[in-house]
């Protein structure tokens, strides 16, 4: 007996999700050989028409300029409020710095990994 599947291209791709309108939640930060879990409420948003990004780092919430262009990105002019959390401090502290050294991004399925160059970064998940 031979089957056919009457599927369409379409239906078969996988949807990525859009880099913009999405609330991106960090999930791993990766520090030169080990990597993070992260368990807080860090996340990220790009704004096409604005040009920007900008979310909570944890404890404080923060923005920037961000320039994207097909895969690459950059965070300019990044700014926060500037509140003390201790249990959340080094999170925060490495999600921004690792913020300004991305150049380069990558959707998978509903995974958004920051890079520099070829050096992982940041890694999140879409909600």
């Amino acid at each position: 007996m031979i089957s056919i599947s009457c599927k369409s291209a379409k239906e078969t791709m996988k949807t990525t999700t859009p880099l913009f309108d999405t609330k991106w939640s960090l999930k791993k930060v990766y520090t030169g050989q080990a990597i993070q879990a992260v368990g807080t409420n860090a996340f990220i948003r790009f704004d096409k028409e604005k040009g920007s990004a900008g979310g909570n780092g944890s404890c404080n919430s923060f923005g920037s300029n961000a320039t994207i262009n097909d895969h690459e990105v950059s965070f300019k002019n990044i700014f926060s409020t500037k509140m003390y959390c201790e249990a959340v401090q080094q999170i925060e502290s490495s999600f921004f710095s690792r913020l300004e050294n991305a150049n380069r991004f990558e959707i998978k399925d509903n995974t958004l990994i920051l890079y520099h160059d070829r050096e992982t970064l940041l890694e999140f998940s879409a909600e």
